[in-house]
């Protein structure tokens, strides 16, 4: 069966879909702007301006006597360094006229919809990090367990909450009020050390993606783009201190 052909409206769609998924997977704003502007003159625009910021796109470029525009909508955000990966080398790949606009689309598609980030590669990613960071605060062997099977919850409840409530300040703040909460308990119970089982819980959730990228487009003069991310940073650091000090609260209150 032979693939559709596509139009120039077809192009800027295509042109959007690939800056979609690389800022919903934690792409910098230059790169996602950047791969925009080659995609479109790999296709044969004459002059491109391609605008991102983390909650929109626009692409505008001119081809075969017409300027065609494209304004793109980005909510979903996660971290997935194999799709960023992947979308990159379609980009070199059409950059050298390997691959067609058909092609590239319905790879782009694939891309979109596979789900590589799972409930048990969650989990497992959640105690492998958690693991390092007790040991790193000097936790014992037994406050690194329970570390892990605290954090472990609190990943879990996030990432079946944030299925029904897409609220990063709210998942946030459930999953710091859990894992204070708990560590609490278990300290009341067993001779552990809350602080060092609670820090090593919170680095989990710590948004150092976003406040990396924050920096990053701020040096590369993405001020508007800069100060979304660090915005979005702060509101999440707000979530964790105010999670633990309800859950410092609690246990308190309780022992």
């Amino acid at each position: 069966m032979t693939e559709k052909k596509l139009n120039n409206e077809d192009l800027a769609l295509v042109i959007t879909k690939a800056g979609r998924i690389l800022i919903e997977n934690g792409a910098e704003i230059w790169r996602v702007e950047d791969t925009m502007t080659r995609l479109a003159l790999a296709y044969g625009a004459d002059s491109v301006d391609s605008y991102a910021t983390p909650t929109m796109l626009i692409v505008s470029f001119a081809k075969d006597g017409h300027l065609i525009h494209n304004v793109k909508r980005v909510r979903l955000k996660t971290v997935d360094l194999a799709k960023l990966a992947e979308v990159n080398a379609l980009s070199r790949q059409a950059g050298d006229r390997a691959i067609s606009l058909e092609a590239l689309s319905v790879q782009l598609t694939d891309i979109e919809k596979r789900n590589d980030d799972t409930f048990l590669v969650n989990i497992i990613g959640a105690a492998i990090c958690v693991l390092g960071f007790a040991f790193f605060f000097g936790a014992n062997f037994h406050e690194a367990l329970w570390a892990i099977i605290i954090a472990v919850l609190a990943k879990a409840f996030t990432f079946l909450a944030g299925r029904y409530v897409p609220s990063a300040f709210f998942n946030h703040l459930a999953a710091s009020f859990i894992l204070t909460f708990l560590a609490g308990a278990a300290a009341h119970i067993f001779p552990l050390n809350r602080d060092t089982i609670i820090i090593s819980g919170l680095m989990l959730f710590v948004p150092g993606l976003a406040i990396t990228n924050a920096i990053r487009d701020s040096v590369g003069g993405d001020l508007l783009s800069g100060l979304s991310r660090a915005t979005e940073a702060l509101f999440i650091a707000i979530a964790l201190a105010l999670g633990s000090v309800l859950g410092f609260m609690l246990t308190e209150v309780l022992w």
